[in-house]
C-alpha cells in the first residue's frame, strides 16, 4: 500500500479480507450481500466489520472486530442502511486522521459507490497493491498450499474411481465435493464436470447427462481447500474401454502443452518470454484454445495471467513485463477441441515456483491410457 501510495483500503472481496485480516466466514453469502468488509491502513491495525453471526468466531483472530451495517436486508437493498454505512465509514477514515485521503476499494455495488461518493470519499482502486501483497506466497502459505495439493490429489483419487458406465455427471461432481470438504476444505467454486460430448467447448458444469463407455470425463477440482487456498488442478479420463485415435491425440496435445510449459518455468523470466517460448497448439486446436496459458492462485484465482501471444490485442498487455518470482503459484493449462468436435481435452497443473524451476503442488498422474 505504501508503495502504490494508498494511505487505506476498503475490501469487499472475501480473499483481500482474509489475506489482510486472517478471518473468513459464510464466504458465499457475504460477497453477495456485502455483508462483511475491512478498512485496512497502510498504518496501524485492520478493522473487520463482521456480521453479527461471525463475530465471535472473527473476535479469536482480529484484534479489532465491529458490527458490520450492511444494506442488503432480505434480498432486498435499504437506502437508509446504505447511508449509515458510508457515514461510518467515514467516520472511521477520521478515527484512523486519513480524513479527506483517497479511499482505495477493491469491489463495490451501485448503491455502496454512491453512498460514498456523497460523503464525499474519493474512490480509487485497490488492486495494484493488492496484486502485488499476494504474488508471492509467505512461508506459511506455500505450506497450506502443499496441504491443499495433498487434498486434490484425494479429491481427483475418488473423482477417476467414480467413473464408470451410467453414472451421472452431477454425480461425479458430489464425490468431488465430498472428497474436498471432507478433508477441511471448504467449497467448489464452480460445478466443471462434463462428459462426452459436453467435453466441446470447454466450461459445461455438471448435469444430469448419464456417462457413458469410451466417454471423456473432463474435471476441474476448483476448490477452495483447507485454510481457504484454492486447489485448481484438471483432468481428463477415459470411461471404459479403449480410446479412439482422436482422442488420443487431442489428450497428447494438452498433456505436451502442460508440461512443456512445467519445464518451461524459471524464475526471472518475463510472462511475455513464457509466453513465447511455450510450444504452439496444433492448428486445429487453435480456435478453441483456453483463454490463457497460465494464471495464478492463492486465495482464489488470481492474476495477472499469461495469455496466448495472438491474444494480446484483446488483452491486458501491462502484465506482459511481470516476472515469475520464486514464491509464486502458477496454474498451467490447455483445452484440445476441435470446433465442433463431440469431445475435448482440459488439462492444468498447479505449480510452485521455486529458485530451481517448478514444484507440483499436486501429483495426480495423467490418464496413461490416453497418451500416445
Amino acid at each position: 500500500m505504501r508503495l502504490h501510495d494508498l494511505p487505506v483500503c476498503l475490501f469487499f472481496n472475501g480473499a483481500n479480507i482474509r489475506y489482510a485480516t486472517g478471518t473468513g466466514s459464510l464466504t458465499v453469502w457475504a460477497e453477495s450481500a456485502f455483508a462483511r468488509h475491512a478498512i485496512v491502513p497502510a498504518e496501524g491495525t485492520p478493522i473487520l466489520f463482521e456480521s453479527e453471526s461471525s463475530a465471535h468466531i472473527s473476535d479469536r483472530v482480529a484484534a479489532d472486530v465491529r458490527p458490520a451495517h450492511y444494506w442488503y436486508m432480505e434480498g432486498s437493498p435499504s437506502a437508509e442502511y446504505v447511508r449509515r454505512w458510508a457515514a461510518e465509514v467515514r467516520s472511521v477514515l477520521s478515527e484512523l486522521g486519513l480524513a479527506g485521503e483517497p479511499l482505495a476499494v477493491d469491489k463495490l455495488d451501485t448503491l455502496g459507490f454512491l453512498a460514498l461518493q456523497a460523503e464525499g470519499v474519493r474512490i480509487v482502486d485497490s488492486s495494484p497493491a493488492t496484486v502485488d501483497a499476494r504474488e508471492v506466497k509467505t512461508p506459511q502459505e506455500v505450506a497450506l498450499m502443499r496441504i491443499n495439493g495433498a487434498i486434490g490429489e484425494a479429491m481427483l483419487s475418488e473423482f477417476e474411481a467414480a467413473i464408470t458406465s451410467g453414472v451421472r455427471e452431477r454425480e461425479l461432481l458430489a464425490v468431488l465435493a465430498r472428497a474436498l470438504i471432507s478433508r477441511g476444505g471448504e467449497y467448489l467454486f464452480t460445478g466443471l464436470v462434463s462428459s462426452g460430448q459436453n467435453t466441446n467447448p470447454w466450461g459445461s458444469e455438471a448435469g444430469d447427462r448419464a456417462v457413458m463407455a469410451g466417454d471423456l470425463v473432463g474435471v476441474d477440482t476448483d476448490g477452495v481447500g483447507y485454510g481457504g487456498y484454492v486447489i485448481d488442478v484438471s483432468r481428463t479420463f477415459l470411461c471404459d474401454g479403449e480410446p479412439t485415435p482422436e482422442q488420443r491425440d487431442a489428450y497428447t496435445a494438452s498433456h505436451h502443452q502442460v508440461t512443456a510449459m512445467t519445464e518451461l518455468v524459471r524464475p526471472g523470466m518475463t510472462f511475455g518470454e513464457f509466453a513465447r517460448s511455450a510450444p504452439p497448439l496444433p492448428e486445429r486446436y487453435r480456435a478453441q484454445r483456453y483463454y490463457a496459458r497460465a494464471h495464478q492462485a492463492g486465495l482464489e484465482d488470481e492474476g495477472p495471467s499469461i495469455f496466448f501471444e495472438e491474444d494480446l490485442d484483446e488483452r491486458d498487455v501491462a502484465a506482459w513485463d511481470r516476472t515469475i518470482k520464486p514464491g509464486m503459484v502458477l496454474c498451467v493449462e490447455a483445452y484440445t477441441g476441435e470446433v465442433g468436435g463431440n469431445f475435448g481435452v482440459k488439462l492444468e497443473d498447479q505449480l510452485l515456483v521455486t529458485e530451481g524451476g517448478a514444484e507440483l503442488l499436486c501429483r495426480y498422474p495423467y490418464d496413461g491410457r490416453l497418451l500416445s
